[in-house]
């Protein structure tokens, strides 16, 4: 089996095991959290690479490095699988969780990027239309874009839309042009 497939499969088993306790959102930070530390420390990739250290042992680590931030569901599948593509194959997992978190939970992540700092109000006022819009609950992140002369650009899931006026004298220096 592919290493995208077994990801995908694995990922629909912790779901649905996450579902029946209620844990979706733990189990999606804490894939998300192991995946982070695997890419900024070579030497906990190491640890899960080790054919040294039993599966057991490794999500035993885990679940006294990581404590409370660590859901043991994902600790413990830590000690489930195995295999030389351990590291590529828990970050695809994570991947694949992600996505259908995001079916499961009628949900999307929203960046937003803006001219300035927006107040508190602005922000619930954006996040409100846009869940209104889109029908879904969303996840949103606001950066900060001084290069932005006025508007907005959002990515919504993998959908970028731009209003910002930068893109809107671009269009019109473009129609002007044609004409």
């Amino acid at each position: 089996m592919k290493l995208e497939a077994k990801a995908k499969n694995y990922a629909e088993a912790l779901l649905n095991v996450a579902v029946r306790i209620r844990a979706e959102k733990a189990v999606k930070n804490s894939l998300e959290l192991i995946n982070s530390s695997v890419k900024v420390s070579p030497e906990f990739r190491a640890f899960l690479l080790s054919k040294r250290i039993s599966e057991v042992q490794k999500a035993e680590a885990v679940k006294s490095a990581f404590g409370d931030k660590c859901h043991p569901i994902v600790s413990d599948f830590l000690g489930l699988i195995s295999g030389e593509n351990l590291v590529k194959l828990f970050i695809e997992i994570g991947k694949a969780y992600h996505v259908k978190f995001a079916e499961a939970m009628n949900f999307v992540a929203v960046t937003a990027h803006v001219t300035s700092k927006m107040s508190d109000i602005s922000e619930a006022e954006l996040k409100a239309s846009l869940e209104t819009a889109l029908g879904k609950s969303t996840e949103l992140t606001i950066n900060v874009d001084p290069s932005l002369i006025g508007g907005i650009k959002l990515r919504v899931g993998n959908t970028f839309l731009d209003a910002s006026i930068q893109n809107q004298l671009e269009n019109m220096r473009h129609s002007l042009l044609k004409v």
